[in-house]
């Protein structure tokens, strides 16, 4: 039997395996930052922050918004799909940590 909220769900558990998508997820919480500003408060590549940033996207769990101006120096800004993201991963996050 498929069911398609499961293998959806199971997705983005994926995506969230991956360690800088999880704390891109964690950033964004409650917030609208731009890759740059992602990258340089995780410490990584901006070149990396947009490849999760990507996956994201595809999976539904940002929204962006471009200036469209390449030119002047294009700003594209992004944030969490659904408040109660940041709440449940926090969740989530806090459920592991007494299970050890």
């Amino acid at each position: 039997m498929d069911d398609p909220a499961a293998r959806r769900t199971s997705q983005f558990c994926r995506i969230l395996g991956n360690p800088l998508a999880y704390r891109i997820v964690r950033r964004l919480d409650g917030r609208t930052l731009r890759p740059m500003e992602l990258a340089r408060d995780l410490g990584v590549s901006a070149t990396s922050v947009v490849n999760q940033l990507k996956h994201l996207k595809l999976a539904g769990v940002v929204h962006f918004r471009s200036s469209g101006i390449r030119r002047a120096g294009r700003k594209v800004e992004y944030w969490l799909a659904d408040g109660r993201l940041g709440r449940t991963v926090e969740s989530l996050e806090n459920c592991v940590r007494k299970l050890r």
